[in-house]
């Protein structure tokens, strides 16, 4: 992998929630340690999420221990999020695309283009996109199951 080279992860996932609770839960970076199982703590940085709020947020993922400052760019309830950083072992920027399906839930599209230098070492793009995209399918697969429970007991 070059230095510069940017890796691209993707992955659609439904949820069963309208979109804007899905928003609610996914784009809102303090429920980040809530469901996904890479990140140990966030910190909001000056009030609520929208665009131009910045947030701390701590990752253990591949056995380091990743420290960022991420900006949101795009805040727009129950239909788009995006963000990147500001500082960090490496850089990233993402998306989450939130689409009303048929079935009353919510198709979410992710995105993750992250630029990892030579923090990974050798590690081949590849592994990096399936490392990144298996967190997250499995990370969204227990939101889903969470939220179909609690949509159950209401």
């Amino acid at each position: 992998m070059t230095k510069d080279e940017t890796v691209r992860a993707e992955y659609t996932f439904s949820v069963p929630v309208p979109p804007q609770e899905a928003f609610a839960r996914i784009s809102d970076p303090e429920q980040d340690p809530v469901w996904q199982a890479a990140v140990v703590e966030v910190t909001l940085r000056g009030g609520e999420p929208r665009p131009g709020c910045r947030y701390d947020i701590v990752f253990q993922l591949i056995g380091k221990r990743m420290e960022f400052t991420v900006e949101i760019d795009e805040f727009e309830p129950g239909r788009l999020s995006t963000f990147h950083t500001l500082s960090g072992p490496v850089s990233y920027q993402g998306t989450y695309a939130y689409t009303a399906n048929a079935d009353g839930g919510t198709d979410v599209h992710w995105t993750f283009d992250v630029q990892p230098g030579d923090y990974f070492g050798i590690m081949p793009k590849t592994l990096l996109r399936k490392v990144l995209v298996n967190s997250v399918k499995k990370d969204s697969g227990k939101l889903a199951a969470r939220l179909g429970q609690e949509a159950r007991t209401r």
